[in-house]
């Protein structure tokens, strides 16, 4: 295999795993967020709506990075515009912003 051939594989599989990794948190805040509405003690419903935080900002931050299709990008978009009306829901507004997918 020539070396740019093995460098747009790399690429390409760096762009998957990345796209996973986003996946995955998303769910993950998605869970944290439904454990924290349904908890009846506070401290726990807080500790879950950090976890959540948590999760959804280790996921927008690689989305100003490129190479998803747009398939891929509007998956994310719907589940992060759930997840930021759920932990709006947990905690009110919020001073944080996550970041766009660039135009």
């Amino acid at each position: 295999m020539d070396l740019g051939k093995k460098h747009e594989k790399l690429v390409a599989n760096h762009r998957a795993v990345k796209y996973n990794f986003i996946l995955t948190e998303l769910d993950l805040a998605f869970t944290f967020c439904e454990m924290a509405i349904a908890s009846h003690d506070k401290a726990k419903s807080e500790r879950n709506t950090e976890n959540a935080r948590r999760a959804f900002d280790a996921a927008t931050y690689f989305l100003d990075e490129g190479g998803f299709s747009e398939s891929e990008k509007s998956n994310v978009r719907r589940k992060v515009t759930t997840l930021k009306a759920l932990l709006k829901q947990l905690t009110g507004p919020s001073t944080r912003v996550a970041p766009q997918w660039p135009s």
